[in-house]
């Protein structure tokens, strides 16, 4: 008796002699009667979190950091700062991706990670040391992102050694995770503002509300796999739809911009609209990121331990597009708000006053958005719209790639998360220096549109891969 079998966009079909179709069954069919090992799952979910706090525990500080340590920088070279980490970790991704995916191991990929970005934290300290700081803090940045590259490994095992029934869970506690160490960062920056930008001095070393932070940063079973060796012989492994899967890649991208632009924008941002100094900017903005750390934290948790998590993935993803574009239209700097924008005191600097430096001609013209209205975007729109797009768009990347080694395509997932911080950090302090937040406001929005149309568009082209079953004769 013979049975044949070829490849379709969305599955392989199976005929017998009789050209009958036999069964198509998804992933979980096969692989539910599996279980996950949440020990191991639970020690990566807290990695990530310790990677988020690597990746953003200076967003905040950065600014009036760099500032005091040299005075040529601007807003312009910040936005270089910001994006070396992620040109770091754009490069190291796929190298972490190819690693696992080569040893189908997660351990010294995770352990080497760590290890360099202990190195580049201890360096970051230590900058007053240097001359032409800007410069040495660009390269501890740099260094800093080879080293947090590693949370491509830890994706890959969360994608990899779940079971689809606890994958949304994996994921997304994986995700609230990292988020929780992304506002979890700039928190701690926050937490030691007490110190002053003086601090005390040790020797040549500054211990003080830059630096101290980075002091303290320097102290497997996959079941979601079926091995061409060990797969059932029923069951035939497709190729998956790469359209869906680009899609996805992009969604996570246009997050991570989004994040990045808020986070790195919010002190130069609320200096000049609410006249906040440096360390004004860095305790207001922590406790406000705080705030919004508990929301996405809930949220992620809720996605992955309710049925709220079961809800169809792209509608999930473009709640949370409805949420980031919300936020764009309640910052967007309106006629109808107070204006315009107050400029420094001759010969003071933002170390010790807030407003626009005299070269910004675009305060003259753009209004204030409100306080309130700021902290509720920051809080609420910001805090539900992360877990509604990042952690549903990694959930259904990783079922549409399938039950297979899933290393290499991981480490592209990761590396567009981490491009896309480069483009967003270099585009939008570029775009504030010279215009104002107007046009980063605008960009933004730009970006989410095209990604929910994306979704519309191709809406029936975004779900899980399809098994079939075939038997050898």
């Amino acid at each position: 008796m013979t049975r044949v079998s070829f490849a379709s966009r969305s599955g392989t079909m199976v005929f017998d002699e009789n050209e009958n179709e036999k069964n198509e069954f998804s992933a979980s069919d096969v692989l539910d009667q599996r279980e996950t090992d949440w020990r191991s799952m639970w020690i990566s979910i807290f990695l990530q979190f310790v990677v988020g706090v690597q990746v953003s525990v200076y967003y905040m500080s950065m600014w009036p950091y760099l500032q005091k340590l040299d005075k040529t920088a601007d807003v312009d070279f910040l936005g270089w700062i910001v994006a070396s980490c992620n040109i770091g970790s754009t490069i190291s991704n796929p190298i972490y991706g190819y690693w696992n995916q080569k040893t189908m191991s997660v351990k010294m990929p995770v352990i080497i990670g760590f290890l360099i970005a202990a190195i580049a934290q201890t360096w970051y300290a230590l900058l007053s040391l240097f001359p032409d700081a800007k410069w040495f803090m660009l390269a501890a940045r740099v260094t800093t992102g080879f080293g947090v590259g590693n949370i491509a490994a830890l994706r890959i095992y969360a994608a990899t050694a779940s079971t689809p029934k606890d994958r949304m869970k994996a994921i997304s506690y994986g995700t609230g995770g990292y988020v929780l160490g992304i506002s979890f960062g700039p928190v701690l920056s926050a937490f030691f503002t007490p110190l002053g930008e003086n601090g005390w001095k040790l020797g040549s070393i500054y211990i003080n509300m830059f630096t101290t932070v980075a002091f303290l940063m320097t102290i497997e079973n996959y079941v979601g796999i079926i091995d061409e060796n060990e797969k059932d012989s029923n069951v035939v492994i497709p190729k998956y739809d790469l359209l869906g899967a680009l899609i996805c890649i992009y969604l996570f991208m246009i997050v991570n911009i989004i994040a990045t632009n808020i986070e790195v924008m919010s002190t130069p941002l609320t200096t000049v609209l609410y006249d906040w100094k440096d360390s004004q900017s860095i305790l207001y903005n922590g406790i406000a990121l705080c705030c919004c750390c508990i929301v996405s934290v809930v949220l992620n948790i809720i996605l992955g331990s309710t049925r709220l998590g079961k809800l169809d993935k792209r509608i999930q993803m473009l709640i949370g597009l409805g949420f980031f574009l919300l936020y764009q239209v309640f910052m967007y700097p309106w006629n109808f708000y107070s204006g315009p924008l107050d400029y420094l005191p001759n010969g003071k600097d933002t170390d010790v006053a807030g407003g626009c430096y005299q070269t910004y001609e675009w305060c003259k013209w753009t209004t204030r958005v409100p306080l309130p209205i700021y902290l509720i975007c920051f809080i609420v729109f910001f805090g539900v719209a992360f877990p509604f797009v990042e952690s549903p768009s990694a959930a259904l990347y990783s079922e549409i790639l399938g039950p297979r080694k899933q290393g290499n395509m991981q480490g592209l997932f990761s590396l567009g998360g981490s491009l896309a911080p480069v483009i967003g950090s270099l585009t939008s302090t570029a775009l504030f220096q010279a215009t104002g937040f107007r046009y980063v406001i605008v960009y933004q929005a730009g970006i989410l549109v095209i990604g929910a149309v994306l979704v519309l568009a191709f809406y029936k082209r975004l779900v899980p891969l399809k098994l079939k079953s075939i038997k050898k004769t």
